[in-house]
């Protein structure tokens, strides 16, 4: 086939709000956009997460709430993991090569 007289869509992304709790696991199959506002401080695993998957992650720290990495091991581009705005959203990029997850916010 040819592109002669087609119409092309732009691609639309999935959004998924992550439900918070106790255990949450990060899955990029969700959705590419992801929502997350926090109701404690968390530690997420990502056990889905395949090579060459990536998703963009927005967390509300909801009161001053934290994020722990530590089970998930982020390679973080800035050299540490982000500290969370005290307001409105922090977004973070995550994408697996290999092994391993890298992060960039």
């Amino acid at each position: 086939q040819t592109l002669t007289n087609k119409t092309l869509t732009a691609p639309k992304d999935t959004i998924y709000a992550i439900s918070d709790g106790g255990s949450v696991d990060i899955d990029p199959a969700n959705g590419g956009i992801q929502t997350w506002t926090l109701g404690a401080n968390r530690t997420p695993t990502a056990s889905s997460f395949a090579a060459g998957q990536s998703m963009t992650l927005m967390i509300d720290d909801g009161t001053a709430y934290a994020v722990t990495w530590t089970t998930i091991g982020v390679t973080w581009i800035s050299g540490s993991s982000p500290v969370l705005a005290t307001s409105g959203y922090t977004v973070i990029v995550l994408w697996k090569v290999g092994s391993t997850i890298y992060g960039a916010y």
